[in-house]
């Protein structure tokens, strides 16, 4: 497991988009997990026995997150953090944004019964939400041998009505095309995101068609994992950016052909097509950031399509991208 894959920001249902085939019933599973609202427990409680009451997430916690542990006296210095009026007013925040968890809890446990139905071998992790001072979204963490955690960072989920922008100005990070997903609606589909990716294999070429087939398998397992979750969520677009990605399919697959970029491997020529970005360079102004992905997870689907006998296990063992691509006999929509 790639223990500590964290998205570290300083480097729902929905009615929108396509409707989802084949939606399997997963009435019948069960799934075994708590949530620990971590957060609620630190103003009154010491370093020493959050580690006690969670051992696992609190070390964790104190040495990369809230890290204490770099001071001599650890305890005083988480003291002194606790004292200070922006964390108490994050914490408040937090309280009313977050006043009630269970709706939120319902969609983990929608999303955890089908991660079982198709991944039965994944084990299911326990959900701690914590107070990052805007650093991290989640990670991923080992309890023990056979139990994992994830971690969520609920500051990073404030909504629209939190001003992100003005934390740091001249931090990207916290532009508007990555804020807007910094809500409730993305909690769960980041934190299966976060599961998938460190289940499928890295591609073992930087060349972007390898780098758009592995985002695409990640994105069509996500629909799989979220079959009620818009598809809009699941690439994290908005529906405009959707609505054109959709209607220039065709476009963008030309654009790659003749740009030669899905053999290339400079990662400053094809970052902006795999990852987070506000455009697409060299595309219309209204073309999104990440379009390679969007056609990835055309390739996976048209390539499942084809072969619906695939098991979703034998996709991710797949390592061939120029293969899946051939056999999947993709064309773009007009």
């Amino acid at each position: 497991m790639k223990y500590w894959y964290v998205i570290i920001l300083l480097g729902l249902f929905s009615c929108t988009g396509d409707v989802k085939e084949d939606i399997p019933d997963v009435s019948h599973i069960e799934v075994d997990y708590q949530v620990v609202r971590f957060e609620q427990e630190m103003l009154q409680s010491t370093v020493g026995e959050l580690v006690e009451k969670y051992p696992a997430f609190a070390n964790d916690f104190f040495k990369y997150v809230v890290p204490v542990y770099r001071e001599k006296d650890y305890e005083q210095a988480y003291a002194n953090i606790k004292s200070a009026p922006e964390f108490k007013y994050l914490i408040d925040t937090m309280e009313i944004v977050f006043d009630d968890f269970a709706n939120i809890n319902d969609k983990f446990k929608d999303a955890f019964k089908f991660v079982k139905y198709y991944f039965p071998e994944i084990d299911v992790p326990d959900v701690y939400t914590f107070v990052s001072g805007f650093a991290h979204q989640q990670f991923l963490f080992s309890i023990d041998s056979n139990q994992h955690g994830i971690g969520i960072g609920l500051d990073m989920f404030l909504g629209s009505e939190f001003n992100y922008g003005s934390i740091a100005p001249e931090n990207p990070a916290f532009s508007d095309y990555l804020a807007r997903t910094f809500n409730k609606d993305h909690i769960v589909r980041k934190s299966i995101h976060s599961l998938l990716d460190d289940y499928i294999p890295n591609p073992k070429q930087l060349r972007m068609i390898d780098q758009m087939i592995y985002n695409g398998k990640n994105l069509y397992l996500l629909n799989k994992m979220l079959p009620l979750v818009s598809d809009t969520i699941i690439m994290e677009y908005s529906k405009k950016q959707w609505d054109w990605a959709k209607e220039n399919e065709i476009e963008m697959w030309a654009f790659f052909l003749k740009e030669n970029l899905f053999y290339e491997t400079n990662t400053q020529k094809i970052n902006k097509y795999i990852n987070p970005s506000p455009h697409s360079p060299g595309m219309p102004p209204s073309a999104p950031g990440r379009t390679a992905n969007f056609i990835g997870w055309k390739i996976v689907d048209a390539y499942m399509r084809r072969f619906p006998e695939t098991s979703v296990q034998k996709l991710v063992e797949m390592e061939n991208a120029q293969e899946l691509l051939q056999k999947s006999r993709y064309k773009p929509r007009k």
